[in-house]
């Protein structure tokens, strides 16, 4: 058909249409819409996708804050999907003694992992500071124990990392 035609039954803006659209003008232009759109998608998800590290293992985080009676203990547990290697920071009064046991079905079977008498913690304004790294333990629970052998209830931190 002529491009008059065209003009008559679909007017472009201010009824005037470029004779080079042609019957098909529209469908060409929501297709060049269309295309910047995806153009855009696809730039969004190719930069999404590079900021993400692929290999990256799952990583994860517990914090614990709390005041111990004297003579008892505390529990925190969490659940790992996959072999994790454990950091630990406990943080207890210098007045007292603290022990940090791990126990699991998978945990290693022995003493504490931190004894505040026997194990090197750093003090600082009458806290001990101690830190300590575990080889990769099997997926499973595990239930780090706080205990506290002190004269006075101690405030105590304890974060885990994996």
């Amino acid at each position: 058909r002529p491009a008059e035609d065209v003009a008559e039954k679909r007017p472009g803006r201010l009824g005037i249409v470029r004779v080079d659209q042609g019957v098909n003008g529209l469908d060409q232009l929501r297709d060049r819409k269309l295309a910047r759109v995806s153009r855009v998608a696809l730039l969004v998800a190719l930069i999404a996708a590079l900021a993400l590290p692929t290999t990256a293992p799952a990583k994860g985080k517990v914090f614990f804050e709390g005041t111990i009676p004297a003579g008892k203990t505390s529990v925190v547990s969490l659940t790992v999907h996959a072999p994790a290697s454990f950091k630990v920071l406990l943080r207890v009064p210098t007045q007292g003694r603290a022990k940090l046991f791990l126990r699991g079905k998978t945990a290693p079977k022995v003493g504490p992992l931190i004894d505040t008498k026997t194990y090197s913690c750093k003090g600082a304004a009458g806290s001990f500071y101690c830190r300590a790294a575990y080889d990769p333990l099997p997926k499973g629970r595990y239930n780090w124990r706080i205990s506290w052998t002190g004269a006075k209830p101690a405030h105590v931190e304890l974060t885990v990392r994996w």
